[in-house]
């Protein structure tokens, strides 16, 4: 019986070699297909029920904002803005609120709606149903 010692190799076969590439290959287009994003804002519904997160996120060395809001059909995205112009460092700020019976949400910047989303009807508000908004409906922001 022969020894084999560390200078000729460890035989590993062939499966696990090929398990081990699947995975580095998957973890690297989960990083490229995922880019890093921070929470600007987390906002619970006034009924509770749901709860909206506004992202900014970077990919490509450009900016975008992303709303998410998780209710009873899980986690979803309900909008991606196209990449922004200002530097990531200046405020723009973007802010959400909820309608006060909790059906719709908004996105504001620089303080006037530019995107909204009605729960009960699943669909993303027409531009003139976000300019009417919801007069007396926005809640206050939590002061610092």
């Amino acid at each position: 019986m022969t020894q084999r010692n560390w200078a000729e190799g460890v035989w590993v076969p062939r499966w696990i070699v090929a398990l081990a590439g699947v995975v580095v290959v998957m973890y690297v287009a989960l990083h490229i297909l995922v880019p890093p994003a921070w929470m600007i804002q987390r906002l619970d519904s006034p009924d509770g029920r749901r709860t909206a997160r506004l992202l900014r996120t970077r990919y490509a060395a450009k900016e975008s904002l992303v709303v998410k809001a998780r209710d009873r059909w899980g986690l979803r995205t309900l909008f991606y803005s196209p990449p922004l112009t200002n530097d990531f460092r200046v405020d723009l700020g973007e802010r959400l609120y909820w309608s006060g019976d909790s059906r719709r949400l908004f996105l504001e910047m620089e303080g006037r709606p530019v995107w909204g989303y009605d729960f009960s009807e699943r669909r993303a508000l027409a531009p003139e149903e976000i300019a009417g908004g919801t007069p007396g409906t926005r809640r206050a922001a939590p002061s610092p």
